[in-house]
C-alpha cells in the first residue's frame, strides 16, 4: 500500500462506494482517484469509466472544454493500467475515442487525427495479440466509422 495516501481518505472512499446508495459521479470519481493509488487494476478502470459518464451530465454537456478535461483524465487512467491487463486496450480504446470526438469538435483536427491514429494502431496490436478476444468488434466497423 503507498504509505503516502491518508488511510481515513482511503476508508471514506470505501464507504463512498460500497454504501447502500449509489454515488453521485462526482462521488464516485473522487473516491476512485484516491482507491487507484492503492490499487491501481481495481479502481483505474472505473476511474475513466465514470469520468466518460460525467461528460454525458447536463452539466459539462455543453461544455467541450469541460469535457476535455474529463477525458483527458480517462485516457490518463486508462493508460495507467499495464497493458498486459485484458481491460487495458478496450479501456483505453473507449477512453480515446471520446476524447478524439471531443477535440475534433474544439477544431483541434490536428491533434484529433493524431489521437485516431494512435486508436489504429492500438486496435491493430490488440487484434494481433488476441484476434478471438471477445470485445474486438472487427474490422467493419472501423470501416464504416463506429
Amino acid at each position: 500500500m503507498n504509505g503516502n495516501v491518508d488511510q481515513d481518505a482511503i476508508l471514506r472512499a470505501r464507504n463512498v462506494l460500497l454504501s447502500s446508495g449509489r454515488p453521485s459521479p462526482r462521488q464516485e470519481i473522487d473516491a476512485c482517484r484516491v482507491l487507484a493509488q492503492v490499487s491501481p487494476a481495481t479502481y483505474l478502470p472505473r476511474l475513466s469509466r465514470a469520468l466518460v459518464r460525467l461528460s454525458w451530465d447536463c452539466s459539462v454537456r455543453e461544455l467541450p472544454e469541460a469535457r476535455l478535461v474529463l477525458h483527458t483524465e480517462a485516457v490518463e487512467a486508462a493508460r495507467g493500467l499495464d497493458e498486459s491487463d485484458p481491460q487495458y486496450a478496450p479501456l483505453l480504446l473507449d477512453a480515446l475515442q471520446w476524447y478524439q470526438g471531443t477535440l475534433f469538435e474544439l477544431g483541434r483536427r490536428r491533434e484529433g487525427l493524431a489521437v485516431r491514429e494512435e486508436m489504429a494502431g492500438l486496435g491493430r496490436r490488440a487484434f494481433e495479440a488476441a484476434p478471438e478476444s471477445l470485445w474486438w468488434k472487427g474490422p467493419e466497423l472501423w470501416e464504416a466509422g463506429a
